[in-house]
């Protein structure tokens, strides 16, 4: 298994309190690696060191066993597409715009806007379904179409390796599903690296080649879903109880959550 995209011993703060602790993290290249935990256990904050939003305290992040430090903001759009969580739209831009910018890393003086430019950017509207409302103010949408056209952005960049925190937020389940389903076919189809953050820990195992369990700022465990997704793990990473069966459509791992009532009346 190649990783082209890996954490050395990483610690990442914010306003000098570490988030993430001399964490190790390897990506498998051409996989969907997914990062689960409760909330605060520090997993968005090692997306953003992994796409070098946030610089290290200490330890690295290599891509291709280069610093992402080292190489030039240029590079890194080329190489690494980014949905943030919540991202905000300048004011007045419609979605074909901001789909646009997706493109900005591939523009210079000698080479501006290009019919490979149009062709990517009318293929990310098409495969998130924002087609029809390319000429629509970014402001005028609901939340689960700003996060459609977010999306289209990261594909518009056409990279190898996508990081995406939280791409379901907003979304009904159906859209859900459809972007998951996206995200996987890109996967399949077109080798792209997929490392993305979710709270539904069925989905995670539905969609996951590769989960890491995120624990107080540390990975607690890493592996397939069906290595990872233990009852043990749910109780230690989450608090809670639960009892891990087969899911009935995908036969991966589904946790089914014990509530109160059932485990009090247990005792």
């Amino acid at each position: 298994m190649t990783h082209r995209l890996e954490a050395q011993q990483l610690t990442l703060a914010y306003d000098g309190k570490s988030i993430i602790l001399d964490l190790n993290l390897a990506i498998p290249t051409g996989k969907i690696t997914v990062l689960v935990g409760s909330n605060g256990c520090g997993k968005s904050t090692l997306l953003r060191g992994l796409a070098r939003l946030l610089k290290p305290r200490s330890g690295a992040v290599y891509l291709d066993r280069t610093s992402i430090f080292q190489l030039s903001t240029k590079t890194i759009a080329q190489q690494l597409g980014i949905l943030p969580q919540s991202p905000i739209a300048p004011e007045g831009l419609t979605v074909k715009e901001l789909v646009a910018q997706g493109r900005y890393p591939y523009q210079s003086w000698l080479q501006q806007w290009s019919s490979e430019d149009e062709q990517q950017v009318t293929q990310a509207l098409a495969l998130t379904g924002m087609t029809p409302l390319a000429n629509q103010s970014v402001d005028t949408l609901s939340g689960g179409q700003r996060q459609r056209a977010w999306l289209a952005m990261a594909l518009a960049q056409n990279t190898d390796i996508l990081l995406l925190d939280e791409p379901t937020t907003f979304l009904d389940l159906a859209h859900q599903v459809e972007v998951l389903d996206l995200l996987y076919e890109l996967n399949r189809s077109q080798n792209r690296t997929v490392v993305m953050v979710l709270h539904d820990l069925n989905q995670a195992c539905r969609y996951a080649d590769f989960l890491v369990a995120v624990h107080r700022g540390q990975v607690y465990t890493q592996g397939t879903p069906e290595q990872v997704m233990t009852e043990a793990m749910v109780r230690d990473v989450f608090g809670l109880e639960c009892r891990i069966v087969p899911d009935p459509v995908s036969g991966t791992p589904m946790c089914v959550p014990l509530d109160r009532r059932v485990t009090s009346s247990r005792r």
